[in-house]
């Protein structure tokens, strides 16, 4: 009986926690040539000069994707020597596609914080969509992993405000990008989606809502 109680109120705290805060997909598309990059070898890479943020993104994503059977190693694991830059050789972007190639890497998923609003509790921010600008991604780059954002740390923000004593909503817009790169060029892009996280209660809810989003995209 202690158990059942004990399991109950652990689960009513969930649900109090998770209704705190506001998570949903707000846009996704997939090109028909996503079908088949799920059976290729898939590069995780998250976008943050932390790499104990790197390094938790990209083991949630991976361990994930895995119990999915879908083949992925992660980027600090396979390539720890790899940091954005703002400016690339023709000959630096030609190597690190030749070390993409040597571990036979096919596709590319790449994670980051599109934008970050701060808005008054009594406005509503305007959402995230995909935009023509994705379409400019069709290929992958190399330069600065396409000039996306760095992922937030989390676990420096203030979690314990009240919703009552908070003035300021923070709303994250997270990103997923895939690329198959044995496509042709104008063709790799193959799937984005974005999640919309408002005034997270913890770095752990946004990470697991991030993987699950992630993980359905390749379910479906």
């Amino acid at each position: 009986m202690k158990k059942i109680k004990h399991l109950l109120r652990v689960t009513l705290i969930s649900i109090i926690l998770w209704s705190c805060s506001a998570i949903k997909l707000i846009d996704s598309w997939k090109s028909e040539d996503f079908l088949t990059v799920k059976s290729k070898k898939i590069l995780v890479v998250a976008k943050s000069p932390n790499p104990a943020i790197q390094k938790s993104y990209e083991k949630a994503i991976a361990s994930k994707l895995k119990k999915q059977h879908i083949d992925v190693v992660e980027m600090h694991n396979v390539f720890p020597n790899i940091r954005d830059k703002e400016q690339r050789t023709t000959e630096e972007v030609e190597q690190i596609l030749r070390m993409f190639e040597e571990k036979k890497i096919e596709a590319l998923l790449i994670t980051s914080l599109k934008k970050t609003i701060e808005t008054n509790n009594s406005s509503k921010p305007e959402r995230g969509k995909i935009l023509i600008e994705n379409k400019r991604k069709s290929t992958f780059t190399v330069e600065t992993f396409d000039n996306l954002n760095d992922l937030p740390d989390l676990d420096k923000l203030d979690f314990d405000s009240s919703p009552e004593s908070k003035t300021i909503s923070t709303t994250y817009i997270l990103e997923s990008i895939t690329y198959d790169l044995t496509l042709e060029k104008d063709r790799q892009l193959v799937n984005v989606c974005l999640l919309d996280v408002a005034d997270p209660n913890t770095a752990d809810q946004v990470l697991n809502a991030f993987v699950k989003m992630i993980s359905d995209q390749f379910k479906k």
